[in-house]
């Protein structure tokens, strides 16, 4: 048993605890900041289109953390405001 740790290429911590056998692991990545405000920016730039927006976020739901969903959340409801064709993309965050 030990416990490995490593930064993938996108610079997210992987914690990795192993045990005697190599079919029981524990695999934990931690999100850095950054991908909260990351993931604001790719969304943003494909407002403009309702389908990769979705898709967009979609993936962004996957990886943040739970904290950061609700952040997103919050910053959605204010960013769809203006673009309503968006709200649609909702559902894959409640």
């Amino acid at each position: 048993m030990h416990i490995d740790f490593f930064f993938n290429p996108f610079n997210c911590l992987i914690l990795q605890y192993v045990l005697t056998s190599k079919f029981n692991q524990l695999t934990v990545i931690v999100m850095p900041r950054p991908m909260f405000s990351y993931t604001k920016s790719i969304l943003e730039r494909v407002s403009f289109d309702p389908k990769l927006f979705c898709k967009e976020l979609e993936k962004a739901v996957k990886n943040l953390l739970p904290y950061e969903v609700d952040q997103l959340r919050e910053w959605l409801l204010q960013f769809t405001k203006e673009k309503p064709e968006l709200r649609q993309c909702l559902i894959y965050i409640n």
